[in-house]
């Protein structure tokens, strides 16, 4: 199976190339060095046959196989039975030591390898026979070595590859990480030192474009900015209009009646026309241009209930000691508001709200989960301020929505008015899954178990 990261792919082509370039080195030192290895051999062999032969040519026999023993020789009468070893290199050996020793019988035996040649008699007395010689396994220590050289040099050049893998990923995977927040219109963090030009080219074509992302929504901000303005304009004139109509017109019981009847609906239209501007406007100005702070999501949930509270919603709240983030915290309480409103505006009570540690944040990207979990008990028992990531639940026991429709909910636009019913742009749970995703989060919808729906805001500091 092909590797699936980049890093991988590239190790995996350099080990191979290194290998194969390596086995190619050691092949061809082999071949090479064989003609060589066996004229060396055969060499020292003629010098300790060349010896031998002198020994024996002398009187004192037994003191010439001693000393022929003593140099790791030896002789017989005759030959032990032939039985040549397999190896190509005994076979060039001989062949040079025909050269060397002409019209002299010679045998390959045993394992390890011993030469057996016809000693050289000196006159008629000389005592003939067998001179036995360990053929000096000279080719051996040279293969070993080169074995062992090449290794080491393929041990070298495979870290090094690694090395480089790394380093070639590594701007990679940082622009990938960037890659949310490009889209958004933020400027990619710099290429580390030492990085390509390709890479830089790269980082500069992503810097354009996250300008031009962020023109582009600043020039809409100004737009919608400018048309909910000029909407409120007459907005304002229409609540003006009523004032005066309630000032001016008969004071009959039927007149009144009527009159009434007519300002509210006219007042619930403009209201529903000030909060649909409004969320067109929260959905754009979903805090991208905020800078960032330290906040306590705690505390932002805690004043975001007590509005709620004013306007007779209770609701339970279940919270850590404190829950520090960094984040933008006027587009988080929007975001919160608008979780808060959207529950008790389509939902029913009891209304319930929790924050709680984001494991998955905790996670490394080398899967290591149990050490993960570790991190999210030690960051409870230090009263949750050291959390990377929170879950921010809020739960009512309303009707909920249907299940083939809960996939679309919270796109721009879309709302489900046969299960969750009531006036809306469609936009309030769009702007809250913007504001996650600037947060490094996302937001989750279910309908919960027993009744009721849950959204769950997932933040990331």
């Amino acid at each position: 199976m092909r590797p699936r990261r980049l890093q991988s792919r590239v190790l995996w082509l350099l080990v191979a190339v290194v290998s194969t370039a390596l086995l190619t080195t050691l092949g061809l030192l082999g071949v090479a060095g064989r003609e060589q290895n066996a004229r060396n051999i055969a060499r020292a062999l003629h010098t300790q046959v060349v010896a031998a032969d002198a020994l024996l040519a002398g009187r004192d026999r037994a003191a010439a196989l001693a000393q022929l023993q003593a140099l790791g020789l030896d002789w017989r009468p005759r030959p032990p039975n032939e039985g040549r070893p397999g190896i190509p290199l005994l076979g060039r050996i001989e062949a040079q030591l025909d050269e060397r020793l002409p019209d002299r019988p010679l045998r390959l035996d045993g394992q390890p390898a011993w030469l057996w040649i016809r000693a050289q008699p000196v006159a008629q007395s000389g005592p003939g026979g067998w001179i036995g010689v360990p053929v000096l396994g000279g080719g051996e220590p040279f293969r070993r070595g080169a074995v062992l050289s090449v290794l080491a040099v393929g041990a070298l050049l495979l870290l090094a590859a690694a090395w480089f893998a790394r380093g070639l990923t590594r701007p990679l995977r940082a622009l990938a990480e960037s890659a949310p927040g490009i889209v958004a219109g933020e400027a990619p963090p710099p290429p580390a030192a030492g990085a390509s030009e390709e890479i830089h080219a790269l980082h500069r074509a992503l810097a354009a474009a996250a300008e031009g992302t962020a023109a582009a929504a600043r020039d809409r901000e100004l737009m919608l900015a400018g048309l909910s303005h000029d909407m409120r304009t007459p907005l304002a004139r229409m609540r003006y209009a009523i004032a005066l109509l309630e000032a001016e017109t008969g004071q009959d019981a039927a007149g009144t009646a009527a009159r009434r009847a007519l300002e509210g609906d006219l007042e619930r239209d403009i209201d529903e026309l000030d909060a649909m501007v409004g969320q067109f406007i929260d959905y754009v100005r979903d805090g991208r241009d905020e800078p960032e702070q330290d906040i306590d999501l705690a505390l932002l949930l805690q004043a975001a209930a007590a509005d709620q509270a004013r306007q007779g919603r209770d609701w339970t709240l279940r919270l850590p000691p404190a829950a520090a983030l960094r984040g933008r915290p006027l587009a988080l309480r929007r975001a919160v508001d608008n979780l808060l409103e959207n529950a008790a505006r389509h939902g029913a009570a009891p209304f319930e709200a929790e924050i709680a540690i984001d494991t998955d944040a905790l996670a490394h990207p080398d899967g290591r989960a149990r050490h993960a979990k570790r991190q999210a008990a030690a960051a409870r028992d230090a009263g949750c301020a050291a959390a990377r990531g929170w879950r921010l639940s809020v739960r009512d026991r309303g009707p909920g929505v249907p299940t083939e429709t809960l996939q679309a909910l919270g796109r721009p636009f879309h709302r489900v008015d046969a299960a969750r019913g009531g006036p809306g742009s469609g936009l309030g749970l769009a702007g809250v899954a913007r504001v996650a995703a600037i947060h490094r989060g996302r937001l989750q919808l279910a309908n919960s178990e027993g009744g009721g729906f849950e959204a769950i805001l997932i933040l990331r500091g």
